[in-house]
This record gives C-alpha cells, sequence and structure tokens, in this order.
C-alpha cells in the first residue's frame, strides 16, 4: 500500500455525532464509538486522523500487592 493510501486510510469521517455516540466511516467501514472519546470540539462532517502505536503491556499492580501480602505471610492459619 503507497503512503497516500495508508494516509487515506487512516481518515476516519464523523457522520453523526447523537445521544452520546459518533458514527464514524473508515473507508467502507462504519462503527460507532462513545463520542467522549473524540477530541473537544468534533463536530459532524468532521475528519480525524486515526493513529495507533504499539505500547508495553502496563505494569500489573495486582502482582506488587500480592508479593506484599505474600512477604507478611507466615503460612499459618488465618488468625482473627
Amino acid at each position: 500500500m503507497s503512503d497516500d493510501a495508508h494516509a487515506a486510510a487512516a481518515l476516519l469521517f464523523v457522520d453523526q455525532i447523537d445521544a452520546g455516540w459518533a458514527h464514524l466511516v473508515l473507508g467502507e467501514e462504519a462503527f460507532d464509538v462513545p463520542a467522549r472519546l473524540l477530541p473537544p470540539g468534533t463536530k459532524e462532517g468532521a475528519w480525524l486522523r486515526w493513529s495507533f502505536a504499539a505500547a508495553a503491556a502496563p505494569p500489573d499492580a495486582a502482582a506488587a500487592i500480592r508479593a506484599r501480602l505474600k512477604r507478611g505471610d507466615d503460612g499459618g492459619d488465618i488468625k482473627l
């Protein structure tokens, strides 16, 4: 795919915004997303650039909590 085709494929058309939902068109595909996800001030008829970038997974906060709790666990019965 050429750079021009990539650029055109990354453009979303805001077809309609109604009841908190935005109807977006990407090429021949259409889908709805919560309007609150759009940039502030986006109106019907606007064009948006859609871009994603790969990212590392966020840190597992639960793992840190489990490790902290395990440090204080003597393995014995639970004391109420």
